[in-house]
């Protein structure tokens, strides 16, 4: 691990999440990002559509395997980041002893409770339901306009 660890969550770990991964892996050096899915099944590769939107972005996930988030994977993280408000209570729903901050990608840098309802910011679209490329393209661009505004947390000098 290079750096402080932030797990990025969605549902099944195969079109969001594993995007955020490779982009804020090539945004923020400085930090080790992974991705998990709340309803994941494992071992299921990154959708052909976010492998197209990851190409297009000069990123690889052809070896993206889909994992689904545990209290195991999620100890050593300094951040677990939801898609949406619904990951976010998912997450403190099932890591109910979690230490670490939990956040939204839409709500940067904010530390979000499990009481905290509604759940502020934007959530990041699922283009799965819609399978079309636009939809992959919206979520790719929201995904890397998100993530920009992060660099205040993950510009930081890891601890």
């Amino acid at each position: 691990m290079s750096g402080p660890l932030a797990i990025f969550i969605c549902s099944g770990n195969t079109c969001r999440s594993p995007l955020a991964e490779a982009v804020a892996g090539m945004l923020f050096p400085n930090w080790t990002f992974r991705s998990a899915g709340v309803g994941a099944v494992a071992g299921c590769p990154a959708s052909a559509g976010t492998c197209d939107m990851a190409r297009d972005r000069r990123l690889d996930l052809n070896g993206h395997r889909s994992q689904r988030l545990d209290a195991e994977l999620a100890s050593t993280a300094a951040w677990l980041i939801g898609m949406t408000a619904d990951h976010v209570s998912a997450i403190h729903a099932a890591l109910p002893g979690y230490l670490g901050k939990v956040g939204k990608l839409g709500c940067p840098g904010v530390v979000l409770g499990s009481c905290d309802d509604p759940v502020p910011g934007e959530d990041v679209d699922d283009p799965w339901r819609q399978g079309t490329e636009l939809a992959y393209e919206l979520m790719a661009e929201q995904v890397e306009r998100l993530l920009a505004a992060w660099a205040h947390v993950f510009m930081e000098a890891p601890r």
